[in-house]
């Protein structure tokens, strides 16, 4: 059997961008140098069309500078941060794929088992829907403009809860999923609040599960010490993703229209949900986008069954990861695979 490859997309905790990477490489890339033009007019759009009261918190004239902006934020605006990662991810995803054969080889035959955390899902839909450069730089501007319209549309249903977006609103906690929900879940019925207005469960893995909810409570919550002497860290997130209660958010608005992400279409291609580990059927690219998107608004994001299932498909051999902007789960996809079976395909 051959080495199990893993091609691997990051989430809201991921940090390292390398944007001027991005452009360093562009200048010998028409690839690269297309995307990223066409990724800027794209957002630029977007934020045009969008409903939104103050247009100029958006404004910025490049992603080198956006990437600056971010970084030097505590707690970065969401609607910004979810579209430098998606810009970032599909731009490495270019240069990876023209600067590693192996790479290519792999992406093209559909021979990579995909997986994706959390806001990782947006861009890895294109990768799983798409076989040849082309059609990846043509549809990525379509994808950018989808990940504006999905940080606004969290944005603003956190906005509604009325309290401080300067603080975290996602706290992980060193306990398992069972124990989580049943302490968020009686903090709420004491408080009198229904889940969709009271803290829950977002995201859980091996190791910790993420609180979600509005600081006020959060700082309630966490000032009675109900988890002892469990490991607490607030996440620099500071919107309500993974809102299981919640109504469904309208996902074909937000995605808009996207003719050319249309055309494309899930196939053979080994694409795991994070919701729970299980491979996308085949379907069109704007389904397949439609579901990453119910998973990072209005689903729970699993990462111990995710992760488990990439033990199942690895078959107990060594899996090669190339990360996509993905250095945070990479490390953490390591430490449950063992180091032993996993590591970092280098370029």
């Amino acid at each position: 059997m051959s080495t199990p490859d893993i091609l691997l997309f990051g989430d809201q905790t991921e940090t390292n961008f390398k944007v001027q990477e991005l452009f360093n490489y562009a200048q010998s890339s028409t690839h690269l140098q297309s995307f990223i033009e066409g990724a800027l007019k794209s957002v630029h759009q977007a934020f045009d069309n969008a409903d939104i009261a103050d247009r100029q918190k958006y404004a910025f004239i490049s992603f080198l500078s956006l990437e600056e902006r971010i970084l030097a934020e505590k707690v970065p605006d969401v609607v910004l941060r979810t579209v430098l990662l998606c810009f970032a991810q599909l731009g490495h995803l270019i240069l990876r794929l023209e600067t590693d054969a192996q790479v290519y080889e792999l992406w093209k035959s559909q021979k990579f088992t995909i997986v994706a955390s959390c806001a990782g899902q947006i861009p890895a839909a294109l990768a799983a829907t798409t076989e040849s450069l082309d059609d990846l730089v043509e549809a990525a501007p379509e994808i950018v403009a989808t990940a504006v319209r999905a940080g606004l549309d969290v944005d603003q249903r956190t906005n509604d809860f009325n309290d401080d977006r300067s603080k975290s609103w996602a706290t992980a906690v060193g306990v398992p999923l069972a124990q989580a929900q049943q302490i968020a879940s009686t903090f709420n019925e004491n408080k009198g609040l229904i889940p969709s207005k009271g803290l829950y469960c977002g995201a859980t893995s091996a190791w910790a599960t993420t609180i979600i909810g509005p600081p006020r409570l959060q700082e309630e919550l966490f000032s009675s010490k109900p988890f002892g002497d469990a490991r607490v860290t607030p996440l620099p997130i500071n919107a309500t993703f993974h809102a299981l209660s919640a109504d469904r958010p309208n996902v074909e608005s937000i995605i808009g229209n996207a003719p050319k992400l249309e055309r494309l279409k899930l196939e053979n291609a080994r694409f795991l949900s994070c919701e729970d580990g299980a491979i996308f059927l085949p379907q069109n690219g704007r389904e397949l986008v439609s579901q990453a998107l119910l998973n990072i608004l209005n689903r729970i994001t699993d990462n111990e069954k995710v992760f488990e299932q990439v033990r199942i498909h690895t078959g107990g051999k060594e899996a090669r990861i190339v990360p996509v902007v993905a250095d945070k789960v990479a490390a953490r996809l390591i430490k449950v695979l063992g180091e032993d079976k996993a590591h970092v395909k280098g370029n």
